[in-house]
């Protein structure tokens, strides 16, 4: 076989065009882009800069990472050694009608049409029985609404989009879950607690003077975009007309209906798509707000690596019981919070402070990777130098602290008690299923072992409940600046990176100015960028300087200026021939490069960037991508002109309205020094405010082991 003429060929064939397949150049990702889909980063994707900005970088690319791995799978089940299916078995056949002289060129090059088809320039008919393949080796849909969460916020067509549709990184709880759970399911209109009106799971119509842009959010009206892109959805939403009936009636109370009004009804579809978008922007958009205090509670649940269990839980917790943990009518949110916070420490390996109570079985802190004992039922903050390791079997504690609380919680007094206990059962059962343990049947006093009173006793459950809490109070918060959630991006194509003293410089003064980030729009400039920059800026500004340059990058403009003055009789404006641009940019580049030779870069741009590291903040960026305001910019101009002063800068401009000079820089400008010889902002701890609020648990059935298992007796009369 190997001495066939076209031993090998199709390996190769598959190999070129997968490889070529891949990639945001490939022709996997053109067709994606041919039915609206596109990575984040992807600049046609209709997404503004803050939009962008707020997908973590490793959800950039998700969709033309899917075709990667679209591509990579094509190739496998193709030429996988073991069982390809063009190679090795059909080229095993092929390499017998080869030697038999039985296969021609031309025929050939067929076949490898058909694998061309991946790759640009193939033709239709090659394309399409590729895609009828990729079909069948599939096997199905990978957007099928069935087994991904029916999320439609902006969404064209689909109930989500892979790469779009959980801002800021975060993966929303089940949904599902909360829905099944909602008393109240109707598909007309009916009166809400307030006289008001509501339809679907609770969902209220009058929703402030905003009610007509959140309300087009929740039932996601079919649209088409500027550029003629569909946007809403166009399944689970509602038609304009139906929406324009439901505005025009969302600020009645339900008993000024007429008749006629009455008669509106969602279908089943609609009506639980709505509910995912109605507790996505009201719950989960408050909780992984990170200006909002409710973060400080229940902001690890954001966390993508959260198990999807704890967050559901605790959401449709949540849900029912509010936001405010308050330690006079809601202790045990406090508690529940605390256990939430550390089981996510222990999962992720926290290395930074935090505030514990040591459970049985948590005996050690880590510190420089050494093992530390601490004494058990002690609060305190760890030192600096310290945090927690990673340990699944302490974070499962914690989660199982949390469905012990849930499933102890009781509601008496409330009308709703019976569907409020066995919420809480169910949640807790989510969390128990997931750390190993048997779940509730609820109204059974058949309690598993693992969950009687002596199991919780062993696992600390009465240490816990007998303790104090320390929590935060329900105020907005600022999240505290650290490695974790310091943030920088870059504009365009930036040259170069940023050295490690840069960054803990930048963390320096977003710390001091109480921001989350910085947008950077240029770091170091070769001679010719650094002439177009200066160049471009002068013809931008008809020929007025708006950056403070000292002596060399004076000279390099009076190039500018004595041409602009020739052209114009005498006035600087901007240069309009174009020769004399050529020429213009030309000489300032030539002065550029005499300076350097000189080791006199006209810019700090311009310095090696081991010993000179220019950075340029761009305001406008900044404030879109990390929802700074003016006032905060004005904070981050005091941060880095106190830092300039300390010796930690170089050399420090900012624009005229965050405090500079008439002409100083349209960006703030901030040139660090990178060698030992001069001042580094030391390591500033990124420890927050310790919490400040006691919470104990007010419930005395909690606090009594001798009760705990008469809940479940308790649940008997309401089976």
């Amino acid at each position: 076989m190997n001495n066939g003429h076209y031993a090998g060929k199709i390996k190769k064939f598959i190999d070129r065009a997968v490889s070529k397949a891949k990639g945001t150049d490939g022709q996997l990702y053109k067709i994606m882009n041919a039915h609206g889909f596109y990575d984040v980063a992807d600049e046609n994707n209709g997404l503004t800069d803050w939009q962008r900005a707020s997908v973590p970088e490793y959800n950039q690319h998700r969709i033309s990472d899917l075709c990667d791995a679209i591509a990579d799978m094509i190739g496998d089940m193709l030429s996988n050694d073991e069982y390809g299916i063009l190679y090795p078995q059909v080229d095993d056949v092929v390499g017998k009608l080869d030697l038999n002289a039985t296969k021609t060129a031309a025929e050939m090059n067929v076949i490898g049409g058909v694998i061309g088809g991946l790759t640009a320039g193939a033709s239709e008919t090659a394309r399409q029985s590729m895609g009828q393949l990729t079909a069948i080796l599939m096997g199905g849909f990978a957007f099928d609404p069935d087994i991904l969460p029916p999320i439609t916020l902006n969404l064209p067509n689909l109930p989500i989009s892979v790469s779009t549709a959980y801002p800021g990184g975060s993966y929303p709880a089940d949904w599902t879950f909360l829905y099944d759970h909602e008393t109240v399911k109707s598909k007309t209109y009916y009166e809400a607690d307030d006289g008001g009106i509501a339809i679907g799971a609770n969902i209220k119509l009058n929703l402030g003077p905003s009610r007509q842009q959140i309300l087009k959010l929740v039932f996601s009206v079919p649209n088409v975009d500027k550029n003629g892109m569909p946007e809403g959805d166009a399944i689970g939403g509602l038609t304009p007309t139906e929406f324009n009936e439901m505005y025009k009636i969302s600020e009645k109370k339900y008993a000024e209906l007429e008749d006629d009004e009455k008669e509106f009804e969602l279908d089943a579809i609609q009506m639980q798509l709505a509910y995912f978008r109605y507790i996505q922007l009201t719950l989960w958009g408050a909780i992984k707000n990170p200006d909002n205090w409710a973060y400080l509670h229940w902001g690890s649940l954001t966390h993508n690596s959260c198990p999807c269990a704890v967050k559901t839980a605790v959401c449709s917790f949540i849900h029912t019981n509010g936001f405010a943990v308050d330690p006079q009518s809601t202790p045990e949110s406090g508690f529940i919070s605390y256990c939430v916070n550390m089981g996510m420490a222990y999962l992720t390996g926290r290395t930074k402070t935090v505030y514990m109570y040591m459970m049985p079985g948590m005996s050690y802190l880590n510190d420089n990777n050494e093992k530390v004992v601490v004494k058990e039922g002690v609060y305190g903050w760890s030192s600096s130098n310290s945090g927690v390791p990673v340990d699944k079997k302490l974070a499962n504690l914690h989660f199982t602290l949390v469905a012990d609380f849930l499933s102890h919680l009781t509601y008496d007094s409330n009308p709703n008690r019976s569907a409020l206990r066995k919420q809480r059962v169910d949640e807790a059962n989510l969390i128990y299923n997931y750390v190993g343990l048997p779940t509730i049947a609820f109204g059974s006093t058949a309690i598993p072992p693992e969950l009687s009173a002596n199991a919780m006793k062993k696992r600390g459950f009465e240490q816990l409940v007998n303790a104090t809490i320390k929590v935060y109070e329900n105020k907005n918060s600022t999240i505290p600046l650290s490695d974790d959630n310091f943030k920088y991006s870059f504009q365009g194509k930036v040259n170069g990176t940023l050295s490690k003293v840069t960054i803990q410089t930048l963390k320096y003064l977003c710390h001091k100015a109480g921001i989350a980030g910085v947008d950077i729009s240029s770091l170091y400039r070769d001679n010719e960028k650094q002439g177009r920059v200066m160049f471009n800026e002068l013809q931008e500004n008809n020929g007025k300087a708006k950056t403070s340059r000292a002596k060399a990058g004076r000279e390099v403009n009076n190039i500018y200026f004595e041409n602009s003055k020739k052209e114009h009789n005498g006035q600087c404006l901007a240069i309009e021939d174009p020769a004399l641009q050529q020429k213009t940019l030309n000489q300032m580049i030539d002065k550029i490069e005499f300076f350097a030779s000189q080791d006199i870069p006209v810019s700090n741009h311009g310095y090696a960037p081991e010993r000179i590291q220019a950075v340029d903040v761009a305001p406008k960026g900044t404030k879109a991508k990390y929802h700074c305001s003016d006032a905060d910019m004005r904070k981050f101009h005091v941060a880095c002109y106190d830092a300039y002063k300390d010796g930690y800068l170089k050399e420090y401009l900012c624009p005229k309205e965050y405090g500079g000079p008439k002409v100083a820089d349209p960006a703030f400008h901030i040139a660090i020094w990178q060698d030992d010889s001069h001042k580094h902002p030391k390591d500033f701890g990124d420890a927050p405010t310790p919490p400040s609020v006691d919470c104990k648990v007010l419930d005395e059935n909690l606090k009594n082991p001798n009760t705990w298992d008469l809940v479940y007796v308790h649940d008997q009369v309401m089976v």
